[in-house]
């Protein structure tokens, strides 16, 4: 009776700044401190389309997942559950779970585990910037919890993603694609492609597969570490997305065997991309080639 008389009010908002776990932004919304030991409740503002969770036993809790926006498919013991926005999937301890970002936008959720415990995972775990997970490390501080990890999480079946197929706002998809590229958070950047994605360049005779664009994109940051994209126009029409752009940089690397000059740079270029369930598969783009070599005294 003397911890629930010893209780506060509590409170904590929005503008709380993150901490990272698993790469994800999280905010602590109560810990076992705030509740007298009642709950931890964690808040995800941004899981990744295609992020999995590990699949995962609680032995000392009950975990509970609050879809606030986008959908997840939620795996509890051998039953899969799709869950949109304002959803709400418990998961009872010593039953194996886990979860999975569906479609193509990010999801924001609150996880609740009762007893409290958990969250104090989430805040060992946790990073001051998005670093991609330490499985080793997850393991060992997840056995200290008393969480056992048991691997990936198996695979969605294939009619809970194809109910999930929905229209794709592309404009969006197509912005966050250049975003991801201006952040240069080239894990989300990969969620974003098809394992089929093809890429025509201009002055690039073959397209280049998703392992060609990861190497071209990383000769270009590196020749060019500061280049951003802004978006100058962006259209739809059916699966296709047209975007004119205009990029800026400073050329502080080598590129195409071009020591570095220091010099600014700023071109203009078009692409139209193709979607296929919600992620792209062709990329058409098309650029000035030769302001860039002037710009950065390669031509004259």
């Amino acid at each position: 009776m003397s911890n629930t008389q010893s209780l506060q009010p509590y409170i904590n908002t929005a503008e709380e700044s993150p901490v990272y776990f698993l790469g994800i932004p999280t905010i602590l919304r109560a810990s076992g401190t705030t509740t007298g030991g009642a709950f931890g409740l964690v808040e995800h503002l941004a899981v990744p389309p295609g992020f999995s969770s590990p699949y995962h036993t609680h032995h000392l809790e009950d975990e509970s997942f609050y879809v606030l926006e986008g959908e997840i498919a939620v795996l509890c013991g051998d039953t899969w559950t799709r869950a949109g926005a304002g959803s709400f999937v418990f998961g009872p301890r010593e039953i194996p779970h886990g979860f999975t970002v569906l479609g193509n936008k990010p999801v924001r959720m609150l996880l609740l585990c009762s007893p409290c415990g958990f969250e104090q995972f989430v805040t060992e775990l946790s990073e001051a910037a998005p670093t991609p997970p330490d499985m080793v490390r997850l393991v060992q501080v997840a056995e200290k919890y008393q969480i056992s990890i048991h691997g990936p999480l198996p695979a969605v079946p294939e009619a809970l993603v194809g109910h999930t197929r929905v229209p794709h706002d592309l404009e969006q998809l197509n912005r966050r694609w250049i975003q991801a590229f201006n952040d240069r958070d080239w894990e989300t950047e990969q969620t974003l492609l098809r394992p089929e994605f093809r890429a025509y360049l201009s002055g690039m005779t073959a397209p280049l597969d998703l392992d060609g664009w990861s190497g071209f994109i990383t000769a270009f940051t590196t020749g060019f570490p500061d280049s951003r994209i802004s978006i100058d126009e962006c259209v739809t029409n059916g699966d296709i997305v047209a975007t004119r752009w205009h990029l800026t940089g400073t050329h502080e690397g080598e590129f195409q065997g071009i020591a570095p000059t220091g010099r600014a740079i700023t071109f203009s270029g078009l692409e139209f991309n193709r979607v296929v369930d919600g992620g792209f598969i062709e990329h058409w783009s098309m650029f000035d080639n030769i302001a860039l070599l002037r710009q950065i005294g390669a031509m004259v």
